[in-house]
């Protein structure tokens, strides 16, 4: 009797910090899970499927369903098979469909081999745009089957792939087409970095780079999706585009973040052609150590190599350091001192570091959807500079809406910066800010990026 009496005993602080992020982690994953599962009914029959924004859907040459971002892609195998055939019809002709308009739709459509891409949109995305997310979708697909996918479907046209693919690969391509809403990192094909003090960052990278193994390809300090630090051999560079890959196969897999996982990737720019192994372990919150290796056999090898690493980290404080940093609130606009009130946003890319960085969003654009028509502002500029921007010199642009103000500037193989003001900011004090900026930036660069290639 006293013993109920006394009830259980008390959590320790780190057995309190383990069940809170059990808790976390299983209230993000249901909310990935209903995100996905929630329009899993819809069809084409069902007039609520045509109220959506922006659909895309995959299909093989064959007209078999692999994937659909809204709806049951079974249940629109007719309507897939539609797509197949407009496709084919051009091929036949030895032409290429790459877009339609009906309406206020947009159709875009891509060809990867025997792989059928198409984005069907009304948000007022261009082509271009709408491609890039559809070649991300196709990328993502091959880190789960390799390019050798391709092969499979062209002698076996009738092969239904999405049981290859497991449900992973499904919450992967909605959450990257969610993402690529929000994030500019697809557009701009770089990567962003955790801010950090650049002293802890030369640490962990030196504890990371001391712990080389014979088969190790790269090792990758991951906060959520920032970069913290890489290291690679020489030999291989992981390109943005497969960081992009590993970041959202990283935080996305919920069987990663039960434990150690072992899992094999395909990282496309490295080699589309088969599998790499990662040994992928979320030391603290959204902060991951992925150590890739050619080795399918380095398992053991690698869970020691990570203890070590933790061991140091531990030791210098610099775990703490970083973890303290992701659970921060990120830097906002007025930590830039620019003293100009009409400045909202910014968004700048270091071409040299392929890199980005921007604040968090404020008001006008606060929250999800504010920041996903910012970014689609961004986007709007972004296009319209390409079509009239020099390789050789540098390009300023200024573009005003009844939302806001971008000025952009570009200087290639330097940098581009793209600026966002209230709507009635003078064209003068857009370029003062413009100025302000970049040199804070130039003052902060050791905390905003990383400036050194690591590599064994």
């Amino acid at each position: 009797g006293s013993a109920g009496l006394l009830g259980a005993r008390p959590l320790t602080a780190e057995q309190a910090y383990i069940e809170d992020e059990k808790n976390r982690i299983r209230d993000l994953f249901a909310r990935k899970k209903l995100k996905q599962t929630k329009y899993s009914n819809q069809h084409n029959q069902d007039p609520a499927w045509f109220l959506h924004k922006k659909h895309v859907l995959i299909c093989s040459w064959a007209g078999r369903p692999i994937f659909s971002r809204y709806g049951d892609e079974s249940k629109l195998a007719a309507y897939m098979g539609v797509i197949s055939a407009i496709i084919s019809n051009f091929q036949r002709c030895k032409d290429n469909v790459r877009s339609l308009v009906a309406g206020r739709h947009k159709f875009v459509f891509l060809v990867e081999g025997p792989i059928y891409l198409v984005a069907v949109s009304r948000t007022g995305e261009s082509e271009k745009q709408l491609l890039i997310s559809l070649k991300a979708v196709h990328l993502q697909i091959l880190t789960i089957l390799t390019g050798s996918i391709h092969n499979t479907l062209r002698n076996r046209p009738q092969y239904d792939i999405r049981g290859l693919m497991g449900g992973t690969a499904e919450t992967l391509m909605t959450e990257l087409l969610s993402d690529s809403n929000v994030n500019p990192a697809y557009h701009l094909k770089c990567i962003q970095c955790l801010r950090l003090d650049r002293s802890c960052r030369d640490r962990v990278s030196h504890i990371l780079k001391s712990h080389r193994t014979k088969n190790l390809l790269f090792a990758v300090l991951l906060a959520g999706n920032q970069v913290a630090s890489v290291v690679r051999i020489k030999e291989k560079v992981l390109y943005p585009s497969d960081l992009l890959l590993l970041m959202n196969f990283v935080n996305n897999s919920q069987s990663l973040r039960s434990g150690e996982a072992w899992t094999p990737i395909c990282l496309p720019e490295v080699s589309s052609k088969g599998y790499v192994w990662a040994y992928v372990c979320f030391l603290k919150g959204d902060l991951s150590l992925s150590l890739i290796t050619a080795d399918n056999n380095d398992f053991f090898h690698l869970q020691e190599v990570k203890r070590r690493i933790v061991e140091q980290m531990n030791k210098s404080n610099d775990l703490s350091i970083i973890y303290s940093q992701t659970i921060k609130k990120p830097w906002s606009i007025l930590n830039v001192h620019t003293e100009i009130y009409e400045l909202v946003h910014f968004l700048y890319k270091f071409d040299a570091a392929r890199q980005f960085i921007m604040p968090r969003a404020t008001h006008p654009f606060k929250g999800r959807r504010g920041l996903k028509v910012l970014m689609r502002e961004y986007r709007a500029v972004m296009d319209r500079v390409s079509m009239v921007r020099s390789e050789k010199s540098q390009t300023v642009y200024f573009h005003a809406s009844d939302l806001s103000a971008i000025l952009a500037w570009i200087r290639p193989g330097e940098f581009e910066i793209y600026c966002s003001f209230t709507p009635l900011v003078p064209k003068e004090v857009a370029i003062t800010a413009c100025n302000r900026i970049l040199r804070w930036i130039k003052r902060e660069e050791g905390s905003l990026f990383m400036l050194h290639s690591n590599t064994w």
